[in-house]
């Protein structure tokens, strides 16, 4: 089991699909105590956590004391992580020479007119200026810390990504991906369910995602296999005032404590999460949508295709400079589930039908929006979104 913890109750940033841009913060904003977290540290080392990374929705290098916090955790014998926006120079030299297992720089572009669209109040020549002092740090004092570069992927950066992973690895960096999302889920839910709380920048930051919660997104998480929660099943996530909360994705963290870290054991702490009336509506609520599943893995099986598939719309359309329906990209060809002809597309797609016979899938219709409507199967039915 992995712990993150939020060591602070801030960010330097504004970012448009992130909680800490998007919604209002009610959240403990103090930084935690050094004697508080050495307490943390010691319990989890005792309850088997193996690693503690040191943000969840805030920047880590806020903290003053970061190279402490990173020193307790190494003394413990536990991997240590931070993940940054690294526009923040003051305490880098402080974390990198405590020497962290893992470093993550968080980033959405290589020139400024991208960056600033995800990153909203940052400077990416400050980003890469920190990038070469990480780089320096390490080589001059020896540290085998793992840094890592993750570049969020947007509808309209695809092009910088190339530049920043050449930038990264020159720097002997290790450089990922992955699609954005929008966060917490209380925002995604406010989309789902067409809250008036969503915003017109809402709007126009989902314009901008390869994974929006649209409909047809939510339709395919529904058509998942129903599977447990590994966010709230295994991470163990505290606010900077040590109360553990229910799981990463939410933001509202006072209102979905399940007890201090500190004042139980771990084994109660994650019952809780289960059997606690709000935590438990919560979650069902989550799950009904399938929302847990675009949470943790936006970035596999059918999701991905999902993604590529609104890339290519996207990049068509601008091509063609025809208007751009956000809410329809990703859906040409789809065969709606009232129009979905089930006896017609077994007949025609055999293996589907073994394949529902041996417990694969659940129906012809589930196969079709996971994958067959992507790998171009025939027999669905009357196409009825254009």
């Amino acid at each position: 089991m992995n712990m993150y913890i939020d060591i602070v109750g801030a960010c330097n940033l504004s970012c448009p699909s992130c909680p800490m841009g998007n919604s209002e913060n009610a959240n403990f904003k103090k930084a935690m105590q050094l004697d508080m977290f050495t307490q943390i540290v010691d319990k989890a080392r005792r309850e088997g956590v193996k690693a503690i990374f040191l943000y969840n929705w805030t920047e880590p290098l806020i903290h003053p004391r970061i190279g402490e916090f990173v020193e307790i955790i190494n003394a413990a014998g536990l991997q240590s992580g931070i993940s940054s926006n690294l526009n923040l120079a003051k305490n880098i030299e402080s974390a990198m020479l405590a020497n962290p297992w893992f470093f993550r720089v968080s980033l959405s572009g290589f020139h400024q007119d991208t960056y600033r669209q995800g990153h909203v109040g940052g400077d990416i020549e400050v980003v890469k200026q920190n990038m070469i002092k990480l780089h320096d740090l390490k080589q001059r004092h020896g540290l085998n810390t793992l840094i890592e570069v993750y570049y969020h992927r947007y509808l309209d950066n695809l092009e910088e990504e190339g530049l920043m992973r050449e930038f990264s690895e020159r720097l002997g960096f290790n450089f990922s991906t992955g699609y954005s999302v929008m966060m917490p889920l209380e925002k995604t839910f406010a989309i789902v369910e067409d809250d008036a709380s969503v915003t017109d920048t809402d709007r126009e930051t989902l314009k901008r995602l390869a994974l929006p919660p649209y409909a047809d997104l939510v339709n395919l998480v529904k058509q998942y296999p129903k599977q447990a929660c590994t966010l709230k099943d295994d991470w163990l996530v505290l606010d900077c005032n040590g109360n553990t909360v229910l799981c990463c994705t939410i933001f509202n963290q006072a209102e979905y404590s399940v007890g201090k870290y500190l004042d139980m054991p771990v084994q109660e702490l994650m019952s809780r999460k289960s059997t606690q009336k709000n935590c438990v509506d919560l979650c069902s609520r989550c799950a009904k949508n399938g929302l847990h599943i675009y949470s943790a893995s936006p970035n596999k099986g059918p999701l991905e295709s999902h993604a590529v598939n609104r890339i290519i719309d996207f990049q068509r359309r601008t091509i063609l400079e025809q208007p751009i329906d956000s809410e329809r990209l990703g859906r040409t060809g789809e065969v709606s589930a009232e129009h979905f002809d089930e006896e017609q597309y077994l007949r025609l797609n055999a293996d589907v039908k073994t394949a529902i016979a041996t417990g694969a899938f659940s129906s012809g219709y589930q196969h079709y929006v996971l994958f067959g409507r992507l790998e171009g199967r025939l027999g669905a039915g009357l196409n009825t979104i254009v």
